[in-house]
């Protein structure tokens, strides 16, 4: 089965270019956004912005199209622009175990990890 997360990726309209530019080298990462999320919010917080969310996505580097994520969230965290890229996208993954929480980008602040208490 493996160790699923869920995830959120939510792209400005700032980091949009370098966002598509990594889409349109990677069908795989196209695929996984826009075949294989469970929820797309277009014009999310801000005209031009896009969300995507994944509830239960095995979040593994060694996967092309994660990889390909992965590598445009660090051209946007190292992009040394005149722009801040890292101020226009923002990344949330809640994996399985406790703690196991990871967020990358500036922006979007009201994308954020939530703790609860579930009784069942």
């Amino acid at each position: 089965m493996g160790y699923r997360s869920e995830v959120a990726l939510a792209v400005g309209k700032d980091a949009m270019a370098q966002f598509l530019t990594t889409l349109a080298k990677s069908p795989e990462a196209r695929a996984l956004c826009f075949k294989e999320s469970d929820e797309v919010v277009k014009d999310y917080d801000e005209e031009g912005s896009i969300l995507f969310k994944w509830s239960h996505l095995k979040w593994y580097d060694s996967y092309e199209e994660i990889r390909a994520l992965e590598n445009f969230m660090d051209d946007c965290d190292c992009s040394g622009l005149d722009e801040d890229l890292i101020a226009s996208y923002k990344f949330v993954r809640v994996g399985e175990k406790i703690g196991d929480i990871e967020c990358r980008g500036e922006g979007f602040m009201y994308l954020h990890p939530v703790a609860s208490i579930h009784i069942g």
